[in-house]
């Protein structure tokens, strides 16, 4: 993503000669997602927890009334050659980023030469304007992409009329989306094209890393930047300029909005796949949803390992829905013998319903399958709240409103409960004296 700014840097220091001006024009390397929604002012959108790397392409300042242009190039040898330094100041935020910014040079290339880009799926003449009854899911018309396949509940495709078998969808976003789009394409549903592109090499040129952390809240948040060249050496040009060795030139203040993406689908049948998260897309407006379908029941399915229903309130806030899958070592540590499956949500504050819902989990241990909470310490049972459908071998936890981590266990975790120790008296011990062998009797 390209985005110029006239007079983005500016003089922040007196030189003894004269004043200086940057203006520049930079790019953000890897920026392949879109945005939703309106982008304040001149800040650039970026993404939490994800690293972000600015490329300077182009600098302009001003001395003595003149303009004068360095490239990135120019920027990239000099500081290569020991010229000058480029340091990255941080004006707003520095405490929400991972790390300090760090600076490098280097060739700005992706690759060289031909690469894979992308495999394109295409419906056929078998199943092309194919429906299910309930209109839910339909094939485009011949030889059009298709962006979305059913999947019964073991992940596999589901190609049911009635609709009744299909558990889900998945999409090229999904991690299991080449599995499926493969089966169907080994069925006649799906042509397959691989599409390929090039790239070639190009100038050096300056690269300015950071990341911003992951808040997992709902709100942005904004990073101001300056850059500051100092002079090593004596006899530098900039741009054809002569400068002076000590002297410093700062910018003005450049800004980036992070940010989470809102869900990629507002419909009654959701899911958010791991890939998804990966990508941020992780942030539930409720107005939206019940712009899309009112006080209806919705449920979300989070890689098929829990599925989370409720009816829909039309006062939803929004959540943050980030969330993992992994394993917590200080509960299988302690319970080696017994199956487990994590789910944390990773909102802050924790996502949060109006209306309370139902949690549904794959029961590994059929019947005998217990869900806890666990809040870092404690594991907290849920039976009271939970009923096992032997019809699909899952188990429903009711009277769910806030997402925070749960523990799906094949079997009931009993804790360890020591040996009592032998009862100890308080009562005091009086030692009786030993018997003589030879009792002295009195006798002469």
């Amino acid at each position: 993503m390209k985005k110029t700014l006239a007079a983005v840097l500016a003089a922040a220091m007196a030189l003894s000669t004269a004043s200086v001006v940057f203006a520049t024009d930079y790019s953000i390397e890897g920026m392949d997602y879109t945005v939703n929604g309106d982008i304040n002012g001149e800040e650039t959108p970026i993404l939490y927890g994800k690293d972000v790397t600015v490329l300077l392409d182009n600098v302009t300042f001003e001395v003595g009334g003149d303009d004068y242009n360095v490239s990135g190039e120019e920027l990239a040898a000099k500081i290569d050659d020991g010229q000058i330094t480029l340091t990255p100041v941080v004006t707003v935020g520095a405490n929400k980023l991972a790390g300090k910014p760090s600076v490098n040079t280097g060739v700005n290339k992706v690759g060289n030469g031909t690469f894979k880009s992308e495999v394109v799926y295409k419906a056929t003449a078998t199943v092309a304007g194919w429906s299910t009854e309930d209109g839910k899911f339909s094939f485009p018309a011949e030889n059009e992409e298709v962006v979305k396949l059913p999947i019964g509940k073991n992940g596999k495709l589901a190609m049911d009329p009635t609709g009744a078998q299909i558990a889900g969808y998945v999409t090229p976003k999904s991690s299991r989306w080449n599995r499926v789009a493969d089966e169907a394409f080994g069925y006649g549903y799906l042509t397959k094209e691989t599409i390929y592109g090039s790239t070639e090499l190009a100038d050096e040129a300056v690269r300015v890393k950071f990341k911003v952390s992951d808040t997992y809240g709902v709100d942005d948040t904004t990073i101001g930047m300056k850059f500051r060249v100092t002079v090593k050496k004596k006899d530098v040009t900039l741009g054809g300029k002569a400068v002076s060795k000590g002297d410093t030139l700062s910018s003005d203040e450049i800004k980036f909005k992070a940010r989470y993406l809102e869900l990629n689908q507002y419909n009654e049948d959701m899911q958010l796949t791991l890939d998804e998260v990966s990508g941020r897309h992780v942030k539930l407006d409720g107005s939206k949803l019940y712009d899309e379908i009112g006080s209806e029941t919705f449920t979300i399915n989070f890689e098929d390992v829990a599925v989370f229903e409720a009816k829909l309130s039309a006062s939803q806030k929004k959540v943050n829905l980030f969330y993992d899958l992994d394993e917590i070592t200080a509960i299988t540590d302690e319970y080696p013998d017994v199956d487990f499956t994590f789910i944390t949500f990773r909102g802050n504050p924790n996502p949060s319903f109006v209306n309370s819902g139902t949690m549904t989990f794959d029961a590994i241990g059929g019947r005998k399958t217990v869900v806890y909470t666990w809040d870092g310490e404690a594991l907290t049972p849920l039976d009271q709240y939970t009923t096992y459908d032997p019809t699909y071998n899952t188990v429903k936890v009711k009277n769910v409103k806030k997402l925070g981590t749960f523990v799906v266990a094949s079997d009931m975790l009993e804790e360890e409960v020591d040996e009592p120790a032998e009862p100890v008296s308080s009562a005091p011990v009086v030692e009786e004296p030993e018997e003589d062998e030879n009792p002295k009797t009195g006798a002469c």
